[in-house]
């Protein structure tokens, strides 16, 4: 049985879904993952959801930064602006393959952000995640 109901996946690597999907579904994390290439998808997957279909809100989404359209930091703030009208909130964690100190402090000054991983998406991350 699946941990988690539903995952969203916010990135625009083609190889990077391509594992993660397989990571998640293999380990049992999530049996259904959405993946949106960037934020504006992602915000506009949320408010559809909210407007329709509860049930299929994300519990988890992974978040890349560096993302063509609307990044992650802007997906954040828009996030921000939605997130009252969720049932629940879903855990956000930034995914990402960056090593600069200040995109971690930024991270961790959202608080709707639970952690930032560091690419890949490995399953002791999920067990984490799931403990």
């Amino acid at each position: 049985m699946a941990k988690f109901n539903n995952v969203l996946l916010v990135e625009d690597d083609p190889i990077t879904v391509l594992v993660c999907e397989r990571i998640i579904k293999m380990t049992g994390f999530s049996e259904v993952v959405n993946t949106m290439g960037n934020g504006k998808d992602a915000i506009d997957f949320i408010k559809d959801k909210i407007g329709s279909d509860h049930n299929n809100l994300p519990d988890v989404i992974f978040l890349d930064i560096n993302m063509p359209i609307m990044n992650g930091w802007e997906f954040l703030q828009h996030f921000d602006t939605i997130k009252e009208q969720l049932p629940k909130l879903p855990q956000i964690f930034i995914l990402s393959s960056t090593v600069d100190p200040e995109d971690f402090k930024r991270a961790a000054s959202y608080p709707t952000v639970k952690n930032f991983i560091s690419k890949p998406l490995v399953k002791e991350h999920l067990d984490e995640i799931s403990a």
